[in-house]
């Protein structure tokens, strides 16, 4: 775990929207830009604690949760990379907690890394939601093929 108690919270939350990146049906709900003061303080419950999940689109899946009074976030954060949740920290003013860098993104990373290994290119949510609303007014979004045996 790691203790982010001590964190200005909407500078944190503004952070993990503008690391997150859009993936799935977040395509259609995506909106670029940040998030103002208001809108990420929106996301602040009254013990401190913060869940987020999709946010305008974007695969943010940040969860700060209480434990022994203290806020605390993972050591991996689910959809990003190491290298993403050390700059979330650094950008607040914490760091990685020594032997959390392993360096495995995961089979959901969307870093430009991963996505080159799996052959998909650099990430382009504008032209990656064009796609998808051509493959949804086409008919080809979702479409599903019967095998016969």
């Amino acid at each position: 775990m790691i203790d982010v108690t001590s964190v200005d919270m909407v500078k944190f939350v503004q952070k993990v929207y503008d690391l997150s990146q859009p993936q799935g049906m977040g395509m259609m709900h995506y909106q670029p830009g940040g998030l103002t003061d208001e809108d990420a303080a929106g996301f602040i419950q009254s013990d401190g604690t913060i869940s987020m999940d999709y946010v305008k689109g974007r695969a943010c899946k940040m969860h700060i949760r209480k434990d022994e009074g203290r806020l605390v976030i993972g050591d991996k954060w689910f959809d990003h990379t190491d290298e993403q949740l050390a700059e979330l920290l650094e950008s607040v003013g914490l760091s990685m907690t020594p032997g959390t860098r392993t360096g495995d993104h995961g089979p959901s990373c969307n870093c430009t890394d991963c996505r080159a290994k799996r052959g998909l290119g650099e990430l382009d949510p504008q032209e990656d939601f064009k796609k998808a609303k051509k493959a949804h007014e086409d008919g080809t979004a979702f479409k599903i093929e019967t095998w016969k045996v």
